[in-house]
């Protein structure tokens, strides 16, 4: 009985370290679990900002085509230097006698109001060339870092993310 007794005496605390190092993995597990959903929320969101980037320069794209075949003496330039960021006031809209200056008016601030409204730090810019391509670029603070350079690419901590697509009419 004295060696059973002695035995059971150096067990003491054993069960109490076994339940401590299994709460701590399964902490561990969890944290990673928290880790990894979150993970994925942002690429998530990344997905979605892009997707109505995407959504938002066709839109462009087809309203420059659009008022463009309207017109028989289009003009194929009209659209050229439009930036979001220097449109200001109501959106307008053109019912009767509407001219390709009008049309390309509504148009600006319509897609100004659609880029600022649904892309954080959303802007979008019209360029034509000498050749006559289009260049729709938007731009937006993808991973929400208060970012408002206009570089593409580069630095996420400053510049703004872009989608840019390039046609010709």
């Amino acid at each position: 009985m004295s060696i059973r007794a002695n035995s059971l005496g150096r067990q003491t605390g054993a069960t109490m370290i076994e339940v401590m190092v299994a709460l701590f993995l399964l902490a561990v597990g969890l944290l990673g679990t928290l880790a990894l959903q979150n993970s994925s929320q942002r690429s998530n969101q990344s997905a979605m900002f892009s997707s109505v980037a995407i959504v938002l320069a066709r839109d462009m794209a087809n309203r420059i085509g659009a008022n463009n075949n309207q017109f028989t003496t289009a003009d194929d330039a009209l659209y050229g230097g439009i930036d979001t960021a220097n449109v200001s006031g109501a959106v307008t809209t053109c019912n009767v006698d509407c001219n390709q200056a009008s049309i390309k008016t509504m148009d600006e601030g319509q897609w100004a109001e659609e880029i600022k409204t649904r892309l954080p730090a959303g802007r979008g810019t019209v360029a034509i060339d000498a050749n006559g391509v289009h260049e729709v670029t938007v731009m937006w603070d993808d991973q929400l870092t208060g970012a408002s350079g206009t570089n593409c690419g580069g630095n996420p901590e400053v510049d703004l993310t872009c989608v840019k697509l390039e046609f010709r009419l």
